[in-house]
């Protein structure tokens, strides 16, 4: 309390205001809230041939793969890989007869030329997703003494999902509408 008495009152109300008053007088502004009325989607486009060559490792193709992010996969798959197509009992079989055109697939299990990744793409009903197809095609160069030249190619716009699994990565491809991938704008 001496100490108190000895400073005169006038220096104290100074220091106070010091203290207490703000550093700056501008007003700040709130942020500003934008709307936006039509947003698009950002996807990936990934377009190429399977398998790769010289490595067990996961194709460098399907690198680009994000969860959840939209893809717009246009892959051609030469010898020796070829998909299975899930049958109507829910187990793989291998394609006998591809006709050189579209094929009806409702679940795929597409090879990657690696054990170390697995990859199924679900195709979508042909009316809710006709972006995306699955084709027998006939390549000439890939003709071989035990096969004509078929090649197989998947095209379309899905949204990949991936599974741990012990020792590989298995992505699931489900179909989105064409717009997700900027197809038929």
């Amino acid at each position: 309390m001496k100490l108190a008495g000895m400073i005169p009152v006038g220096l104290l109300s100074l220091i106070g205001a010091c203290v207490i008053a703000p550093q700056s007088t501008e007003l700040v502004a709130p942020p500003e809230i934008t709307t936006v009325s039509e947003a698009r989607l950002a996807f990936i486009g990934i377009t190429g041939s399977l398998p790769e060559s010289g490595s067990d490792l996961p194709p460098a193709l399907l690198d680009p793969l994000i969860d959840l992010v939209p893809v717009r996969l246009d892959v051609t798959l030469r010898p020796p890989l070829s998909p299975t197509v899930q049958g109507e009992d829910g187990f793989y079989t291998p394609i006998t007869d591809c006709g050189f055109g579209p094929m009806d697939a409702g679940v795929l299990a597409v090879p990657t030329g690696s054990n170390h990744m697995l990859l199924d793409v679900r195709m979508g009903s042909p009316v809710d997703h006709p972006a995306n197809l699955f084709t027998c095609e006939y390549d000439p160069a890939s003709a071989t003494g035990d096969d004509v030249g078929t090649t197989y190619r998947l095209r379309g716009c899905f949204l990949p999902q991936s599974v741990s699994v012990p020792t590989a990565v298995q992505w699931v491809l489900n179909p989105l509408p064409a717009s997700a991938c900027g197809l038929g704008d």
